[in-house]
């Protein structure tokens, strides 16, 4: 692997590989959803946001929950959380993560004490932006989640899951 990333060392076979790679060390977020505020750093990412607001269902299927995903490599990574395996160990306290993405989301949210993602509506801040982004749901009238039971509409993936749960027993 000829090319290597600057900041962290990682190496690719490809420069275009080495590129898309780098976008996990930038703020920018070039690519914004036109049915949300949502944006993402890559267009890829983008497309399969996009897909949600399609009402198109991924291809890929988990069999244990019946969970879908547009890329296979994301259902792969998604049948570990079945496993019960946690390989990931926090060096600060006694947690274990069966990704290493949720090790690091653990460790910054936690252990620093960083919250460097200003609301810039009301000015809380959070120690991601994936929890930013999240909260900045409560300031706009985006409800792009609709129960197909009952109609209801959500803010966010999760608050439907919940409603569809402990409403309808789904």
């Amino acid at each position: 692997k000829n090319y290597r990333c600057q900041q962290c060392d990682k190496r690719f076979d490809r420069p275009s590989h080495l590129k898309r790679h780098q976008l996990v060390h930038s703020d920018t977020r070039a690519h914004q959803c036109s049915s949300c505020s949502k944006s993402f750093k890559a267009l890829g990412n983008l497309q399969q946001h996009q897909a949600l607001h399609t009402g198109i269902r991924p291809a890929y299927q988990c069999q244990q929950c019946d969970k879908r995903f547009g890329l296979l490599s994301n259902l792969k990574q998604h049948q570990l959380v079945h496993t019960g395996i946690k390989a990931h160990h926090c060096p600060t306290c006694s947690r274990s993560f069966g990704q290493k993405s949720a090790l690091k989301r653990h460790q910054k949210s936690v252990h620093t004490g960083i919250r460097a993602h200003l609301c810039t509506v009301c000015s809380k801040a959070f120690a991601t932006k994936c929890d930013l982004g999240q909260h900045q749901t409560v300031h706009s009238d985006s409800r792009p989640f609709q129960c197909s039971t009952c109609e209801q509409t959500f803010t966010l993936k999760r608050y439907l899951k919940k409603h569809l749960q402990r409403i309808h027993q789904q």
